[in-house]
Parts: C-alpha cells; structure tokens; sequence
C-alpha cells in the first residue's frame, strides 16, 4: 500500500532544486525530524541522514515522507534498486515525487549493467567490457588527488568515494540535469552530483578527452561539497576545481593558452561572464567561448587568493561554512575584501599579469562518435575557410592515392588560407611529412601545434610515431604516454608502447600494457 507524502518541507530540495510547497496534516515533531533528515543528505551525511531515518520509520512506520527520505539516502548511497523498491511505497501527490522516481528510475535503467571495483579510497562502476582499461589510470588519479588535495584542502573522506562511467552521452544526460545540447556546447562531460562523481567515457569520444584532470576536477568538487556542507557558492566551487585540477601530477599550470586568450580579449573590451549570470551552471551558458570565460575568471580569482594570502585560506573557509558562518561573512573576514571589492582589485591585478592573446586559436568542441554523422565533414568544419576546407579535401583524395608531394601542397595552402589554428589540418600535414620522411618538419607542426592544443591526442600520438621510427626512444615513451592517457582506446598506441617497451626492455610496463590492450580488442 503506498504511503501519502503529509510533510511539505519549507526547505531546499536537493534532487531538483526545488522547494517543497508548505503543508498540514504532520505532528511538529515528526516534520522536525524529516527536515533534519532532508538536511543531512543534502550536506551529504549518509551515515547521520541514514541513522535518523531509521529511527523516524520505527516510529512512524505509515509515514510516506519517512519513507521518501529513506529513498533519498539509499539513492545518495548508490544504492538505485533499493531505493527504487522503497519508492512504491510512497504515492505521487506531488511533482517533486515524481521527478525524483524519474531520476532514480533513469538512473537505476542506465547503471543495470555496471559492475565494481574498489580501491583503498574509491568504489568504481562501469559497464564490463572495454571501459575496464580506465580503472587503472582512474585509480592513479584519484588516489594521487586523495592525498595532494586532502592536504590542501586539510579534508580526507572517510568513505569510499563512488565513481561511474557511463558508455556514451545518452544515458548521461538522462541521469543527470544536463541536456544532450548542453554536453555539446559547453564540452561537460563529467560532474559531481548526488554524492558521486559521473563521467562519460572517453571511449565514445574521437579522441578521447583530457578526463584525468577532469576526474581530479569532479573530486575537487566533492571534497569541497562534504567539507563546506554543501554551502561554497558555485563561483568558487569552480574556480577551485580548475584552480586544482591539476595538482595531483605536481602540475600548478591550470590555465590554457585558449582560457589564457579568451580572458585577454575579454579584459580589452570589458565583456566578463558575471557571478551570478554562472548560474545554475556552467554547463548552462550559452556558447563555449563563455564557459572557457567563466572557466577563466573564477580560476585566476583563485590564484589571486592563494597569491596574496596563502593556498590553506580556502580550508579555513570551508570550516567557517561548516560551522554556518555565512559566506559572505566569511569571505570578508578572511580575504579582508567584500565580492565586489575583491573583483576590482582581482581585474587590476590580473591587467599587470600581461596574459597572452594568440590569434587563431578558438575552444575546441568534443567529438562524439556518431553513426548518423558523417565524420569527415566534421573535420572539415574544424579547419577554418571554406576555401581551406576544399584544400584539405583535395589533399586527402591526392594522400588517399599515394600522391604524397601533391598533398602536402595542398594541406600547405590550405594552412596558409585558414583563419584559424586547425590542429586537424597541422596533423594531416604533419602525418604526410612522416610517410615521406620529412620528419623536420613534421616535428616543428606537431610542436607548434601542441603549444596551442597541448591535450590534443593525435598530436601526441604522431609526435610519439615520429620519434619511435626515428629510435628517439626516450622521447617517443613520453608522447605515446601522454596520448594514451587522452586517449586509452586506440590500439595503436598500446601497441606503439608495447613494442618501444620491448625494445627498452621494460618487462613490467610491457606485461601492463599488453593487458590493457586485451581488454580494448
């Protein structure tokens, strides 16, 4: 028999963002103690949340809302079946009930198939299969940022963090707030949310994406959400993430030459993304350009911070929040500056920092892999000019037919007639140099291009081909590392490094490698 909702909660609801419409009916006593409870698990304390509502059950065993706040822990824990059950007990009175049903439903549908593997601090859960070659890289990341922002940050989760890959975009956007369109004009492709981190896999990408540093980013998030009890604001709930992202590989650079151009073109003609125009997310926002802006903006406010006061401010503001100190409070006490103060003062000290403006260079959209698209129109698109495009286009059928020289000339005028900087085209030009042994020049394109792309996965990959057939061995270890790490499944990488293993004689890394591949082929 299902349990009516009699509770309306005057108090955030942390599914949906939405508030509870006030109610009749409940005893104080009871309504207390469910919004105690709702309070809890959006703090994200299971352990508290779940201890309370068991108690509320054993004493109001006919309570819809003690039910739904049961469904709720269970559903943060990860434990979608179980919560799913617990939910047919409870009625559909209200729109956030049904909302709720429909996320867990989505989501208990979309993970079905998954399977798990923990590690000293995470629990991971992908669909068997190929996805099982980024457990490996996963576990060293996240292990890694355990300990570099545990320290930072002076926070070190207890529990076992949960991580999820999903197989490709479509059951992402289901099982999260984010539409299809969303994930392809800001590039989000991981989030944290629901007390978990969920990512798509690399492996539905053309070439991959840089997910390590995007996974050490989400675990910035979540560290942040569990210290400050859920109270940071999301400005700089993102600038520290992207401010951090990094950390776990001794790495303090953060910023890429494309934030880098967009913000200096920005400081010149006085267009900022503001604070509160950030939310609900950035992910919202209109245009890539904007979320590369506000990316940016926030990041280098957080570098500004740790500048002029020291980078374990940010935990003393996390305890203040903990301890339900307002943020503002907080932060002016602390910094010594009220928000608005902080960014004029932020504006001129980043005018002094001469950020570079690079021509040519725009954000790069992930690709995903289509069936109903046809690829290589989307590379042409990627390459500028229509005139260049047509010059690519013929370069390719003269390189398809063996005519190598012929297509070099054509790729060298169409990179001549692009108004931008085209990582495709300086690859495709680049790979011709190498099939003809042209390898100078091959090495200053993909050189070039990787200061202005540096995580894009065929410049490494032909920068690791170009120095494995020239037997610059060490130097080929390092890019064909890189671009596997972009980039776990593509097997010619692993086969590159199996073969460079061998002929260095680096039994482990070869036995590692050779697994990886078996579960890719």
């Amino acid at each position: 028999m299902k349990k009516q909702l009699n509770i309306l909660l005057a108090t955030l609801f942390v599914f949906s963002n939405l508030v509870f419409p006030g109610t009749l009916f409940a005893t104080s006593t009871l309504s207390e103690k469910v919004l105690q409870g709702y309070e809890l698990a959006q703090d994200w304390d299971l352990m508290a949340a779940e201890e309370l509502s068991q108690s509320i059950l054993k004493e109001h065993p006919e309570s819809g809302d003690a039910y739904f706040l049961q469904a709720k822990v269970e559903f943060l824990k990860g434990n979608y079946e179980h919560a799913w059950k617990i939910l047919q007990r409870v009625g559909d009175n209200f729109k956030e009930v049904a909302e709720f049903k429909k996320l867990v439903g989505a989501t208990r549908k979309a993970s079905k198939n998954f399977v798990t593997r923990e590690t000293e601090h995470f629990r991971f859960r992908y669909e068997e299969g190929p996805d099982e070659v980024l457990l490996s890289y996963a576990e060293e990341v996240l292990e890694k940022s355990y300990q570099v922002l545990g320290k930072i940050l002076s926070y070190y989760p207890q529990e076992k963090v949960l991580i999820e890959f999903y197989p490709n975009r479509q059951p992402f956007s289901k099982i999260s707030p984010l539409t299809l369109q969303d994930i392809l004009t800001s590039g989000t492709v991981a989030l944290c949310k629901y007390n978990r981190i969920m990512m798509i896999s690399p492996g539905s990408l053309v070439r991959g994406y840089n997910w390590m540093d995007t996974l050490s980013h989400e675990y910035v998030h979540y560290l942040l959400t569990r210290k400050s009890r859920n109270r940071l604001p999301l400005w700089m709930h993102e600038g520290l993430a992207k401010f951090l992202e990094t950390r776990w590989r001794d790495d303090s650079r953060y910023m890429s030459p494309i934030m880098e151009t967009i913000l200096s073109g920005a400081l010149k003609n006085e267009y900022m993304v503001a604070l509160e125009d950030m939310m609900p997310s950035l992910a919202k926002l209109k245009t890539a350009e904007d979320v590369q802006l506000a990316y940016a903006e926030v990041s280098t406010m957080m570098e500004f911070i740790a500048e002029s006061q020291d980078i374990q401010i940010f935990s003393h503001i996390l305890e203040d929040l903990e301890n339900s100190i307002r943020f503002e409070e907080s932060f002016k006490e602390r910094i010594g500056q009220t928000i608005p103060g902080f960014q004029e003062s932020w504006k001129t000290w980043t005018k002094k920092k001469e950020l570079k403006f690079i021509p040519g260079i725009v954000p790069l959209k992930k690709e995903f892999k289509d069936k109903n698209e046809l690829a290589p129109e989307k590379e042409y698109k990627g390459v500028g000019t229509r005139r260049a495009q047509d010059l690519v286009f013929l370069g390719d059928i003269l390189k398809s037919r063996d005519h190598y020289n012929a297509a070099i000339l054509e790729y060298q005028k169409a990179k001549q007639e692009s108004s931008t900087h085209s990582p495709i085209l300086f690859n495709k030009l680049a790979g011709t140099y190498i099939q003809t042994r042209n390898y100078d020049d091959a090495e200053l394109l993909l050189k070039e291009s990787l200061e202005y792309y540096s995580d894009f996965h065929t410049t490494l990959a032909n920068l690791g081909e170009l120095y494995f057939v020239t037997e610059r061995d060490d130097a080929a270890q390092k890019y064909l590392e890189k671009a596997v790490r972009i980039n776990p499944f593509n097997p010619f990488i692993h086969t590159r490094l199996i073969e460079l293993y061998d002929r260095k004689a680096m039994t482990e890394e070869k036995e590692h490698q050779t697994r990886l591949l078996s579960l890719i082929d």
